[in-house]
């Protein structure tokens, strides 16, 4: 199981950082940075958001490992309409969207978009 730190040095590695480069824009020191990577330590709030921001990943993918919808973080009216859903057709549509891998929401994302366009 990935850890918090595997996300960490992953991200960074990804954002083709080293440690050096992240812990001197935190203002942090190298070991401290090598501490969250090594899960020596946790980063406290306004850390974990700013190396989330650094590597333009979601706080919520580092602490837990899950994706993100990000029309829901978008328009939080929708997440409002999922979670006092009635019809029971709707619920079981909006439970078999969110247990999608991210890589077919994706596809239906851009379907429903696409939908969405042609009929403006």
């Amino acid at each position: 199981m990935k850890t918090l730190g595997s996300r960490l040095k992953k991200s960074r590695e990804n954002s083709r950082l080293t440690q050096v480069e992240v812990a001197k824009k935190l203002g942090i020191s190298n070991g401290t940075l090598s501490g969250y990577e090594r899960d020596y330590r946790d980063p406290d709030t306004e850390i974990l958001r700013k190396l989330a921001e650094l590597y333009h990943v979601d706080i919520d993918w580092l602490l837990t490992g899950r994706e993100v919808n990000k029309t829901l973080l978008k328009e939080p009216s929708a997440a409002y309409s999922v979670n006092i859903m009635n019809d029971e057709n709707t619920r079981k549509i909006a439970e078999a969207y969110f247990n999608m891998p991210p890589h077919k929401r994706k596809l239906f994302d851009d379907l429903a978009r696409v939908l969405k366009d042609e009929g403006q």
